[in-house]
C-alpha cells in the first residue's frame, strides 16, 4: 500500500471512530422554579402530547412509548446453535422506551429526576421464540424531559 493510500485510510478510519463517540449522558434531572403540581401537570402534558402513555405513580409519573425516536435497537445475531452459517441478524420487532419521573419539593421550586430504560422485542425466526435486550436511548426523552420541566 502507498503512503498516499495509507494516509487516506487512517483518516477514513479517525473519521469513522469520531462518530461512533458517545457525547455527555443525557440529562437525569432538572429544576424548576415553579410549584410541584405545576411541574408535573407541564410534564405529563409533554409526554402525551409526545405519544407517549402515561401514568400516575405515588411519586410522580410512569410513560412508555414504542416509538424508535426514543430508542435505538440494533439488529441482534440468532440462531444456529454452533454452526455460525446458520445465524442471521434479526431487527426488533417493536422497541420500548420508559421513563420514571419523581418530583420532589426543593426550596422554592421542584426537583424532578428520571430514570430512563429502553429495549428492543425480537424474534428467533429459527425458533420462533421472542425475546427481549436492552438497548440504548437517543436522547430525545431525557430531553423532553428536560425541556418539559424547564417550562
Amino acid at each position: 500500500m502507498s503512503m498516499h493510500r495509507n494516509g487516506l485510510v487512517a483518516a477514513a478510519l479517525t473519521m469513522l471512530l469520531a462518530g461512533c463517540q458517545e457525547g455527555p449522558p443525557p440529562p437525569g434531572s432538572a429544576a424548576s422554579a415553579a410549584p410541584e403540581q405545576s411541574v408535573e401537570r407541564r410534564v405529563e402534558a409533554a409526554l402525551r402530547s409526545n405519544g407517549l402513555t402515561v401514568e400516575q405513580t405515588p411519586n410522580g409519573l410512569r410513560a412508555t412509548s414504542s416509538s424508535d425516536r426514543f430508542a435505538r435497537c440494533d439488529a441482534v445475531e440468532v440462531g444456529g446453535g454452533d454452526s455460525s452459517s446458520a445465524r442471521q441478524f434479526t431487527p426488533p420487532e417493536s422497541v420500548s422506551a420508559t421513563a420514571i419521573v419523581t418530583f420532589t419539593p426543593s426550596g422554592s421550586g421542584t426537583e424532578a429526576t428520571w430514570q430512563t430504560s429502553y429495549s428492543g422485542n425480537y424474534l428467533d425466526r429459527e425458533s420462533n421464540e421472542p425475546f427481549e435486550r436492552p438497548c440504548e436511548g437517543t436522547g430525545a426523552l431525557e430531553d423532553l424531559l428536560q425541556k418539559a420541566v424547564d417550562g
